[in-house]
């Protein structure tokens, strides 16, 4: 049995962005499953333009992907008025100590 899903007169709005098409298909569908509105970028200049465009409730951002990285990403975002409000919840598949931010 699935738990009861909050109800939600006007859906969140997410920015999923990653440049591997199997991970934003498990997070597109299990975003759109629970109810949020689910936007899509596969690179960190698509990235900029929806998030300007739609200003999203929440930006989910692969730190690696080639060209613009996510942090490059992040960066831009939060240096734009329009967009700085927005809370930034990376992803990454690296594991290593070494690659630990602080």
């Amino acid at each position: 049995m699935k738990p009861a899903l909050p109800d939600r007169s006007q859906s969140d709005v997410v920015l999923i962005v990653d440049d591997v098409p199997d991970n934003l298909s498990v997070l597109h569908d299990a975003l759109d499953e629970a109810g949020f509105t689910v936007l899509v970028a596969t690179n960190g200049e698509s990235a900029l333009q929806r998030a300007l465009q739609a200003l999203p409730d929440v930006v989910l951002l692969d730190a690696m992907m080639p060209g613009m990285d996510g942090f490059e990403v992040a960066r831009r975002l939060k240096a734009n008025p329009a967009t700085a409000p927005i809370p930034i919840i990376f992803m990454t598949g690296l594991t290593e100590t070494e690659h630990v931010v602080a």
